[in-house]
């Protein structure tokens, strides 16, 4: 059993908000040294970026001016990514909704803000400049990113969740530069004819052959899907009904690689440089008024097999998730953010299986911590730039950064770096 020394945060920096974010208020930027950030859109209209400049221990914060988002606006969601072909630039993504007077005569809009930058450093000033103000006829929710190929060519598109049962696609006219809303089931047929709002959309590429869709309605409809993406047609779904709104789902496997080790022929294949993708996906659903589940092997067994974890019905309703190997062990833990104030972080156990059980595998909880507010995101990743990564949780009242114990860092590292002891010598010779 894992250590619970192993999973111990420490807060290290605490940035207040003007006003209240949501679940889908924190997006991050993990690109080279200079390029990890974080942004927190908060309900007043407000964008604060927080970064840590190099070999610098103190993070600094500042409101980045974004145009075209009026007082009276409040911030529905956000995201962001960097293109990923040789035309650099940051992309941001900001949806919003416009209030007069009342909500019947509200508007939405969704704005998308980017920059070529030929520089390794970009300017937060010009892209929230650059802005493309595009109305909406429907109340936005979840604002993602998803990889797709156009006319031969990898591009990344915004994803959009709406009030209308629909999921909305942006892609880039690279001629017009400018974002065109395409028709969604052009490239994401699975994402068509959907009986409710979706709260949470998650999408995940294997071997750039395969695409999993996880959707997670407002009525309780899951739904996952297994695209062929060289024909372009669906290869399986699977569906399953809870008692309430789905507030986040997550695609993960056990391993915190995905490339898995192999043997034989396998083995003779990695040497020739081909790397082989782990199938064993689970599945994280986190329901509004029940206990949080996942679903082992999702791809092949469908929703058979579920597991419950354990205590994480007791703090209110699970707001947030990440997937995250937070005691470098190799395996993925669970980390959950509740309305309760609480953060949890689980760990995968394996089961015998030699009884009559179906499980395979268990969970347990392994480290928990009280803040004073609601959580209501999560992001890991190496925001100091010291080669360890940080949890950014963001609350009703701020974004805090937890910072792993750095004498049980140092301790983990000592263990890795030391020479194997005599008992595995004396099996080696």
């Amino acid at each position: 059993m894992a250590d619970k020394e192993e999973f111990d945060f420490e807060e290290i920096h605490f940035l207040p908000i003007p006003s209240q974010t949501n679940i889908y208020g924190l997006t991050k930027i993990d690109g080279n040294d200079e390029e990890r950030k974080l942004f927190l859109a908060s309900l007043s209209g407000r964008v604060v970026c927080l970064e840590y400049p190099r070999n610098s221990p103190v993070p600094t914060s500042k409101e980045v001016p974004f145009t075209y988002i009026p007082d009276s606006a409040e911030i529905v969601s956000i995201d962001a990514f960097n293109r990923p072909e040789t035309r650099k630039g940051l992309v941001v993504g900001i949806s919003l909704i416009l209030l007069k007077n009342s909500r019947s005569h509200q508007k939405q809009f969704l704005n998308i803000y980017s920059a070529l930058e030929s520089r390794s450093e970009f300017s937060l000033g010009s892209i929230a400049e650059g802005c493309q103000h595009l109305e909406l006829n429907f109340v936005p929710f979840q604002l993602t990113h998803a990889e797709v190929v156009i006319k031969e060519r990898k591009q990344i598109v915004f994803l959009l969740c709406g009030s209308d049962e629909k999921v909305h696609m942006f892609c880039e006219d690279k001629t017009q530069q400018r974002f065109e809303e395409q028709p969604v089931q052009s490239f994401f047929p699975e994402l068509q004819n959907l009986p409710s709002n979706v709260l949470w959309l998650e999408v995940e590429t294997l071997h750039n052959s395969k695409r999993v869709t996880v959707v997670g309605c407002q009525n309780g409809h899951v739904k996952v899907a297994v695209t062929d993406l060289t024909r372009g047609s669906i290869e399986k779904i699977d569906t399953l009904d809870r008692d309430g709104p789905i507030s986040s789902v997550k695609l993960f496997t056990q391993d915190s690689s995905k490339i898995i080790e192999a043997t034989g022929t396998d083995a003779k294949n990695i040497e020739n440089g081909q790397t082989f993708e782990r199938r064993d996906y689970h599945l994280l659903v986190c329901c509004a008024i029940e206990a949080t589940v996942v679903y082992t092997n999702i791809i092949s067994q469908g929703f058979t097999n579920m597991v419950i974890l354990p205590e994480s019905d007791e703090f209110d309703c699970v707001t947030c998730t990440c997937i995250a190997d937070v005691n470098w062990d190799g395996k993925n833990e669970i980390i959950l953010g509740t309305y309760g104030q609480e953060l949890l972080i689980f760990k995968c156990v394996p089961l015998d299986n030699t009884g009559n059980g179906s499980k395979s595998i268990d969970f347990q909880l392994m480290w928990r911590r009280s803040f004073a507010s609601p959580l209501f995101a999560i992001e890991y990743l190496d925001l100091t730039n010291d080669g360890l990564k940080e949890l950014a949780v963001a609350s009703l009242s701020g974004l805090h950064v937890l910072q792993h114990n750095l004498d049980n860092a140092a301790l983990h590292s000592t263990k890795q770096n030391s020479p194997r002891d005599s008992k595995d010598v004396e099996l080696v010779t």
